[in-house]
């Protein structure tokens, strides 16, 4: 059974579970694989095996998927439907398992658990349940894995809230900066589905970029999830979308706490950021202070494009915070 290769692509829910899904298969004795970060040869397998009209990152994790595919027993794609009353995942999600199935041959089986709490047997824990069948009979463990892997992930979310206390500084403080040291001061919040913020290959390493700019990057992981919830009702009606509403809250709060810019990561034929960025922006113009941009990502983005852009946006904060502290 220590035999056992289990190949988790490394992109979309990775970014989310991985704490989750990689405890739970260690802890019942199964080898986990993971296709590594994305590479120009991870994108290129992507585009050639996915049809041209699903978005980027879609095309990533068929890439992901096809460097896995020869090394590992098992693929791990769970089928993830909904995690929240009334609030669901994009449908390419629902459908993730069938569409790798569809369009890739010579594949290992897969393991497609669905996760959806409206019904009780595809809940978090019974879903977990039977994947854990697969390896072994013993229920206990199998529970006993699952709560470890929850607690886990629990304290990984919870470390990544508590970066933000020490990081969100007033404007007002930043006014009182020395001019020499303005660029220093930059707080910057990076936000978007978590499959662009940290897969460093599809945004062009933008957060060692922006820290190399002496930049403080913040993202929606640092936000508390009651702060994120409070946010969101400001909206007139509420979203039905996993991940927009973690972009949604996340970026009102940094607007109500005037950092100095957001900068919101989409990608091409994102259905949900057609909407989801009009949203931020339209919010962002009550509030002049922070500025505001939108980068978004295909096959074909350029990393000079990108670079230029953001040098012109770290220049633009800079320009009006001097202004602002000779007239101040």
């Amino acid at each position: 059974m220590g035999n056992l290769k289990i190949g988790i692509p490394q992109a979309l829910l990775y970014y989310e579970y991985f704490p989750l899904w990689n405890n739970f298969l260690e802890c019942l004795g199964v080898e986990v694989i993971i296709s590594g970060p994305t590479t120009k040869e991870i994108l290129d397998l992507g585009v050639k095996s996915a049809i041209s009209e699903i978005c980027f990152p879609v095309k990533v994790f068929y890439g992901h998927v096809m460097s896995l595919k020869d090394r590992v027993d098992y693929l791990f794609i769970p089928r993830m439907v909904c995690v929240e009353k009334n609030v669901y995942f994009c449908p390419k999600f629902l459908g993730l398992p069938d569409m790798i199935k569809s369009s890739l041959s010579s594949l290992p089986p897969l393991i497609e658990p669905t996760v959806d709490i409206r019904k009780s047997a595809t809940n978090f824990e019974n879903s977990f349940l039977a994947v854990g069948k697969l390896f072994t009979n013993n229920s206990k463990k199998i529970y006993q894995s699952f709560y470890e892997a929850q607690r886990n992930l629990k304290l990984y979310l919870k470390s990544k809230e508590n970066e933000l206390d020490q990081k969100i500084i007033s404007q007002q403080y930043n006014k009182k900066l020395p001019q020499r040291d303005l660029k220093n001061s930059l707080n910057i919040a990076l936000l978007g589905h978590s499959y662009l913020i940290y897969d460093y290959f599809i945004n062009l390493n933008l957060i060692s970029k922006l820290k190399k700019a002496k930049v403080n990057v913040l993202t929606a992981e640092m936000v508390k999830k009651r702060d994120i919830k409070r946010q969101l009702k400001k909206l007139y009606k509420p979203l039905f979308w996993t991940l927009s509403k973690k972009a949604v809250g996340s970026a009102f709060y940094f607007l109500e706490k005037k950092v100095d810019g957001i900068i919101y990561l989409t990608s091409f034929e994102c259905g949900e950021d057609s909407l989801i960025g009009e949203i931020i922006r339209q919010e962002s113009q009550k509030y002049p202070s922070v500025a505001y941009t939108e980068f978004v990502f295909d096959e074909h983005t350029g990393e000079i494009g990108i670079d230029t852009r953001t040098e012109a946006f770290l220049d633009m904060i800079i320009r009006r915070k001097k202004y602002e502290s000779n007239y101040a």
